[in-house]
C-alpha cells in the first residue's frame, strides 16, 4: 500500500521512531526464549525503523541484517546504530521481494511493530512465502499483528493523571468508529478488516486479523509450532484462550516446516 509507505517516509514519522528504543513485553519474552541460541543465528530484522530492535539483537547474533522499505528509516537506523554495531548490515529492502537473499539463509527473522499489517492481504501471503523461502528449516519467525478482537468490545474510558490525554483518546476513537463505520459493522463476522485507526494522525490503513485466521494463514504458508504472546502482559497465550484474547496486537512465534 503506497499510501502507507509515504507515511513511513515522512520526516516526522522517522523522527518519532528514532526515539523509540525499548523492547515491548512480548519481544522481551521471545528474546529470553531464544537467548541461548542467538549467538549461532544469522538474523534478518524487517522493518527496523530507527533501530529499536537493532539495539537489542545485533550484539547477540552471529550475523545481523536490518532492512526497511523506507529509505529514510534505513538512513536513520544507520545513524543510530552503525558505529555501535560495525558488523551489522543495513539495507533498503521490501519484504514482498527478498530475491537478494538465498533460500534457507536465515536462522531467525523478526518483523516487529505490526509492519506486516500495512500491505494488502494478497501481499501478506506473498511476504510470508518470501520469509519462509529465506528461512532455514526449523528456523524461527517472529512478528506482531493487530488483533481484530480488540475492536469488538467498546474502548473503556480510563482516567489518567493527564485528563486531557484521556479525553483526546476518546475523541480520536469516536472519529475512528465514524470513518470506519462499514468495517465496524462487520467485526463479529470478519476474519480481517482494513481500517484507518488513527495512527500517525490518521496516516495509515491498517489490517486487523483474527488470531485464529492468522494461525491458519501461517500454516498454509509453511510454518509450524505457532505460539501466541500477549502485548499487554508479554506472556504466552494458551491456544485455548486465543479466540478471546483482546490485546491490541498479538505477537506470533513460529518455525519453518
Amino acid at each position: 500500500m503506497e499510501s502507507n509507505k509515504r507515511t513511513y517516509s515522512d520526516k516526522k514519522i522517522i523522527a518519532h521512531y528514532k526515539k523509540d528504543l525499548g523492547l515491548q513485553k512480548p519481544e522481551q519474552s521471545i528474546f529470553n526464549l531464544l537467548q541461548n541460541q542467538l549467538s549461532n543465528f544469522k538474523m534478518l530484522d524487517i522493518g527496523i525503523g530507527g533501530g529499536r530492535t537493532t539495539m537489542h539483537f545485533a550484539s547477540h547474533v552471529k550475523e545481523y541484517i536490518g532492512v526497511d522499505y523506507a529509505v529514510g528509516m534505513v538512513d536513520s537506523c544507520k545513524k543510530n546504530c552503525a558505529v555501535k554495531f560495525p558488523k551489522a548490515i543495513f539495507e533498503v529492502v521490501d519484504v514482498r521481494n527478498l530475491d537478494k537473499y538465498k533460500e534457507n539463509e536465515f536462522d531467525f527473522i523478526l518483523f516487529s511493530f505490526n509492519g506486516i499489517d500495512y500491505i494488502t492481504t494478497d501481499e501478506r501471503f506473498l511476504a510470508l512465502k518470501e520469509i519462509n523461502r529465506v528461512l532455514k528449516p526449523n528456523g524461527y519467525f517472529c512478528f506482531s499483528s493487530h488483533n481484530i478482537q480488540s475492536l469488538i468490545e467498546p474502548v473503556k474510558f480510563h482516567l489518567r493523571l493527564n485528563l486531557f490525554a484521556s479525553i483526546k483518546e476518546q475523541i480520536i476513537w469516536q472519529k475512528v468508529k465514524k470513518i470506519n463505520k462499514k468495517q465496524f459493522a462487520e467485526l463479529q463476522t470478519s476474519d480481517v478488516i482494513c481500517i484507518n485507526d488513527g495512527a500517525h494522525d490518521f496516516g495509515l490503513q491498517t489490517h486487523y486479523f483474527r488470531p485464529i485466521s492468522q494461525q491458519q494463514i501461517l500454516s498454509k504458508t509453511g510454518f509450524k509450532k505457532i505460539r501466541f504472546f500477549s502485548l499487554d502482559s508479554g506472556l504466552e497465550i494458551e491456544s485455548k484462550n486465543v479466540s478471546t484474547a483482546a490485546d491490541r496486537w498479538i505477537y506470533y512465534l513460529c518455525q519453518k516446516n
